[in-house]
């Protein structure tokens, strides 16, 4: 009876496993995505960042296309790019400087459901200038895309 009950345990827990990983198959197509830009702070004062404000949305009609193994994203009167999802997934995290400016780069794509995915992308900023001002801030992009039928 014990070992019925772990093989149901087991299974159950196999079922209910969805695999939230984009791959070049699942993106093949056309999406409708709203793309959300949101803008934060540093509050020298308080030593903590203001909460995000959107910024700016705006509503796109992205398709993806697999040509000879590369997947290529292409976006209205946009060039066709490439995307690397390799890359994405493996660097979710990226840190580098920008003039003045060190900065943090942290990555995210995850598939929400057979016809939904999430692509979010937040920057933080540390800028030290000549002239001893300091500049903190984040900006924060967040991608939702639906599947066109």
């Amino acid at each position: 009876m014990k070992k019925i009950v772990l093989l149901g345990l087991a299974c159950f827990a196999l079922c209910g496993c969805g695999d939230d990983k984009v791959t070049k198959g699942y993106l093949v197509g056309k999406w409708d995505c709203t793309n959300k830009k949101y803008e934060s702070e540093f509050d020298f004062k308080f030593e903590k960042y203001s909460d995000y404000s959107e910024a700016s949305s705006k509503q796109v009609i992205r398709s993806y296309k697999v040509v000879n193994g590369v997947l290529l994203k292409k976006t209205a009167d946009n060039e066709a790019e490439e995307v690397d999802l390799d890359e994405i997934y493996n660097n979710q995290i990226i840190k580098g400087n920008s003039g003045d400016c060190e900065y943090t780069t942290i990555r995210n794509l995850v598939k929400n459901s057979n016809n939904k995915f999430t692509s979010d992308l937040e920057m933080i900023f540390n800028c030290s200038y000549k002239n001893n001002s300091l500049d903190k801030f984040k900006i924060k992009t967040e991608n939702v895309c639906t599947r066109i039928k």
